[in-house]
């Protein structure tokens, strides 16, 4: 190294020395630090989990497997999946993939004037990009 190099570091000894002395802010902060990691960790195993549960449903070989795959396949959130499971329980119990490919289902219930009516509709659109 050059010789340049050594005195413009040996200039600065001091600011290195008061940087190593501020390090006191981690631990005066170490609570809310480790409720943090903690909140993270906890948030980051629910999201894991409830990614592994969808992806075992999905890979059933059954017709509500394959409700589940196409649920995955369209990114749907898990309020999304529940209501599409309450309209396919009236009309198509034994085939609840068809949600995806009549819009008629969710029309009924989203012309229906019930209090999820709204949400029927919008979740139409998002399936079947109206």
């Amino acid at each position: 190294m050059n010789f340049d190099f050594w005195l413009i570091l040996a200039g600065h000894t001091d600011d290195v020395s008061r940087a190593f002395r501020n390090r006191g802010i981690l631990q005066e902060n170490w609570l809310l630090i480790s409720a943090t990691i903690v909140i993270g960790s906890v948030w980051l195993g629910l999201y894991l989990w409830e990614n592994l549960q969808i992806q075992r449903k999905a890979s059933a070989d059954t017709p509500l497997g394959l409700f589940y795959d196409l649920c995955k396949t369209h990114r749907l959130s898990r309020t999304d999946i529940s209501y599409l499971l309450k309209a396919t329980d009236e009309h198509v119990q034994e085939q609840p993939a068809l949600v995806f490919v009549d819009p008629g289902i969710l029309h009924h219930y989203a012309t229906d004037g019930g209090t999820d009516a709204r949400y029927y509709e919008d979740l139409a659109n998002k399936l079947f990009q109206r």
